[in-house]
């Protein structure tokens, strides 16, 4: 079996971020510490931060006392003065690339635009960016939902989750240019998802097998997983080795390994060592290709 990992998978510096800062406070706290929703979505991450002692919460009102982590999707404006107006002490983890969609979006609104929003409605990310200018927003993720989009002569742009397909962005703004020629477009996709897409699909179409690892809740690990099937069917998501099925191989087959960027490394690793055990087990000698990436810088978006 020869194993492929592509330039870029895994962990990406803003959720690094988030993590390293929920550590922080868990440990620096004196009181008790609480995570709204799941500062990632990732199984592990989040049972990892509660053997810490970090309790997972769905709404600030849970909270009596102590600190709040906002998780690095962010939330609505509302909901962090609502925590502070129960004198908590907010830790926010927020990506400051979703940030700027938050900043973006409220610019748009002072000025009365119609603002369309490519995302899951019930993910994290996409509830908070509605949070900061509700009655702009309209939130849509299939083509078929765009018949129903209102139709107006007025301002209008679009903004993205960050982790939605490019591929899939490019499709959506076809579409919504034919309906709305005037549409001022904010691609707000993130760097880190372009990157770990792009890379994936470089060697999707060499692979007999390609492996996603990333939690099901991740939607940038789903959308890993998606684009690298449009080139090798044979494509899976697993959450941790303990998901690789044997079954899957012969053998001889060459295995394209990536990651979303909300998996730690080690998973990553995991999955890498399942690989060469289920090699050796069927008479083959493994080998394992690492494309190697620059560091990722983070810049910080003002």
């Amino acid at each position: 079996m020869d194993i492929f990992l592509p330039e870029y998978a895994g962990v990406c510096v803003g959720v690094k971020r988030a993590i390293n800062l929920a550590h922080k406070t868990a440990e620096a706290a004196t009181g008790p510490v609480f995570i709204l929703h799941e500062i990632v979505h990732n199984t592990h991450v989040v049972k990892d931060l509660s053997d810490r002692g970090v309790l997972s919460v769905d709404e600030v009102r849970e909270v009596d006392s102590g600190t709040l982590l906002i998780s690095a999707h962010g939330v609505s404006p509302a909901v962090i003065a609502d925590a502070r107006a129960r004198n908590l002490e907010v830790v926010d983890t927020t990506c400051p690339l979703v940030s700027k969609i938050h900043r973006i979006v409220k610019t748009l609104a002072a000025k009365d635009y119609m603002i369309f929003l490519l995302g899951e409605k019930n993910h994290d990310e996409v509830m908070g960016v509605q949070g900061v200018a509700e009655e702009n927003i309209h939130i849509f993720h299939r083509k078929e939902e765009i018949e129903s989009l209102p139709l107006t002569d007025g301002p209008v742009a679009l903004v993205s989750q960050t982790t939605q397909s490019i591929k899939y962005f490019d499709e959506i703004l076809c579409l919504l240019q034919e309906r709305y020629p005037q549409l001022e477009i904010h691609n707000t996709i993130c760097d880190a998802t372009e990157k770990r897409q792009t890379s994936a699909l470089a060697i999707a179409g060499d692979m007999d097998v390609m492996i996603t690892v990333g939690s099901m809740s991740s939607a940038n690990s789903r959308r890993l997983q998606e684009v690298s099937a449009g080139l090798c069917p044979a494509s899976y998501l697993v959450d941790s080795a303990s998901e690789v099925e044997v079954g899957w191989f012969s053998g001889g087959e060459r295995v394209g390994v990536t990651a979303g960027a909300s998996t730690p490394e080690w998973l990553i690793e995991g999955v890498i060592l399942k690989l060469m055990e289920i090699s050796r087990a069927k008479g083959f000698e493994p080998t394992v290709t690492r494309n190697e990436s620059a560091e990722e810088e983070f810049i910080e978006t003002h």
